[in-house]
């Protein structure tokens, strides 16, 4: 095979980053075999469509009508993923989907069998997962060279505005059009590195730990939003490891973390420790016996990696890293998020600012109890937070 043939599908939002990997960079293992999308304007704002002649579609069957892709990269709203996904595949083609992959552990199922049946694989746009470091890190773990894992925690909170809001009909939604959205920073911006902890614990470089339990606490900050916009999380995988992440969109810095520590019998992983001159923001191993390795010296590939691994395997075989089980656990704790209540928070507990043209609604003891929260592993209501009243 001299080129592989993608089909983009959305080139708004996320899928900006696609399109100008394959048009801007010198990229010759592929070729851009047409675009979905529904943008009026996307020849204007991508003058390399009309360059490079590449034909534009509004649907992926509108595409397949006459033309093929060995690739279809999918980079719509949510909701949209699983019926797309389950086109290409039946059109013959490899599929690099952005997380998350589908919206229920039932339509996960069906994706897996439709990608058995059809030959095709479905790679989901985790990019952590990809990542040269992490894979290392992983291949370490299943070695055992820090033993056996005991608990895993993270903290990573992104302040978005009403402008990230107000982009698309779907943000911070429960539902849209009669489909299940479930849009969060739990589910979407700031989903990483929760499930990067499950990828991690897998038991095997291509499978995610599959959870026994997930619990946590909900909150609003923003009343404009359905869903919830801050979340503490506890959940354990079967084998008993505790998993704790916190995350939110409501906080007065532009962000805070990502930070995370992966304690095992034989040692602890950090990420974004201060050893005493400031963060380290790479995976540093510190061993029971005083040793410390580094795993920023490893070179963590290309920024858009999961597209180059897709595009070798779509040429080689395989299957890229992250599969769509890796991306249930992920999914089955979002849904058990669902079945907890949403605690509005207090006017009083709440601050706004305009900035840039944008404005924000910060809850205004986030940081300190967030901190506190990542520290001891506990959850808003145990660290005194007062959210709740």
């Amino acid at each position: 095979m001299e080129k592989v043939s993608i089909l983009l599908i959305g080139i708004g939002g996320y899928g900006t980053n696609y399109i100008k990997e394959l048009t801007e960079k010198n990229v010759t293992s592929a070729v851009i075999a047409g675009i979905c999308e529904v943008m009026p304007d996307a020849e204007e704002k991508f003058p390399a469509i009309k360059e490079r002649g590449i034909p534009l579609f509004e649907t992926p069957e509108e595409f397949y009508e006459g033309h093929r892709a060995d690739l279809a990269v999918i980079s719509t709203p949510i909701h949209l993923h699983f019926n797309q996904i389950i086109a290409c595949l039946r059109h013959g083609s490899h599929v690099l989907t952005e997380k998350p992959v589908c919206t229920s552990v039932e339509e996960a199922k069906e994706l897996l069998a439709v990608e058995a049946e059809t030959g095709r694989f479905v790679s989901v746009g985790y990019q952590l997962n990809y990542s040269g470091d992490v894979l290392a890190m992983k291949r370490d773990i299943l070695r055992g060279r820090f033993g056996r894992p005991v608990a895993f925690k993270a903290l990573h909170a992104m302040s978005r505005g009403e402008n990230y809001y107000k982009r698309n009909n779907w943000a911070g939604k429960i539902r849209v059009g009669g489909y299940m959205v479930n849009d969060s920073p739990f589910n979407n911006a700031c989903a990483h590195q929760f499930q990067n902890m499950t990828f991690l614990l897998g038991d095997s470089m291509d499978r995610a730990a599959q959870l026994s339990e997930v619990t946590g606490e909900l909150y609003r900050a923003n009343s404009q939003v359905e869903n919830y916009d801050t979340a503490a999380v506890c959940a354990r995988t079967k084998e008993g490891v505790p998993i704790y992440y916190y995350t939110s969109h409501a906080l007065k810095a532009k962000k805070l973390g990502p930070v995370s520590e992966f304690l095992f019998d034989k040692g602890t992983i950090y990420y974004g420790k201060d050893f005493g001159q400031g963060p380290v923001m790479e995976y540093v191993a510190v061993m029971k016996d005083g040793s410390q390795y580094s795993y920023g010296q490893i070179p963590k590939g290309e920024r858009l990696q999961k597209l180059y691994d897709a595009i070798e395997c779509v040429r080689a075989g395989g299957h890229p890293v992250c599969t769509i089980q890796c991306a249930v656990p992920h999914l089955e704790a979002v849904n058990s998020l669902v079945q907890l209540s949403v605690v509005q928070l207090q006017e009083e507990k709440l601050e706004y600012v305009s900035e840039d043209g944008d404005r924000f609604c910060r809850i205004l003891n986030l940081e300190d109890v967030f901190n506190r929260c990542y520290e001891e592993q506990v959850m808003p209501s145990e660290a005194g937070a007062g959210w709740d009243s």
